[in-house]
């Protein structure tokens, strides 16, 4: 259980159903009129980093900036909800650094399973191919070519190839609410 206001880091590989799973999550809370906010790191880097080439430098200034505004989020009472593979863990180290309240859910899937559905995936936040440009050798991503960090002790697993959405924003929700 997180004590309000709280910040989650969803982590997991693309396409393992981050994205699908923090939307499910989010209408949950609706439901409850608990003020969350949802950071989908795929939508901010397209407006600070507009021809994103996922280096290292420009991963670490997308999650520091997305973190400094999940904390003036949480000073203002607002939970977070943030969506990022971060593979090499930096953003979620500077989360536990900067906020109290902070855990990190750990969406675990196959990769194969992540990269077919990486190829039939239709919300893309305009980056395209990512696996497809990855095998070819065009780019490193977490999981290929680039190695991911595992989370030694998240607040959740969620096994998403054997849970759907629902069923895992369902233990998403209890977790943090503690129910």
């Amino acid at each position: 259980m997180l004590k309000a206001p709280w910040t989650i880091w969803i982590t997991g590989l693309s396409g393992s159903g981050k994205t699908t799973i923090a939307k499910q999550l989010l209408g949950m809370f609706d439901t409850c009129n608990e003020k969350v906010e949802y950071l989908r790191l795929d939508e901010i880097r397209q407006v600070i980093t507009p021809n994103p080439g996922f280096t290292k430098e420009e991963r670490e200034f997308v999650y520091r900036s997305s973190v400094y505004i999940a904390n003036i989020l949480n000073r203002h009472d607002i939970n977070v909800v943030i969506d990022s593979v971060d593979g090499e863990g930096t953003g979620r180290a500077l989360c536990r650094q900067m906020i109290e309240n902070f855990g990190v859910i750990y969406i675990q899937c196959p990769l194969e399973v992540c990269i077919e559905r990486e190829r039939v995936r239709t919300d893309r936040a305009k980056i395209e191919k990512l696996y497809e440009r990855a095998i070819q050798g065009e780019l490193k991503i977490a999981g290929y070519g680039n190695p991911y960090a595992h989370e030694e002790f998240p607040l959740l697993v969620i096994d998403s190839d054997q849970l759907t959405a629902e069923e895992a924003a369902r233990k998403i929700f209890g977790a943090i609410r503690g129910s």
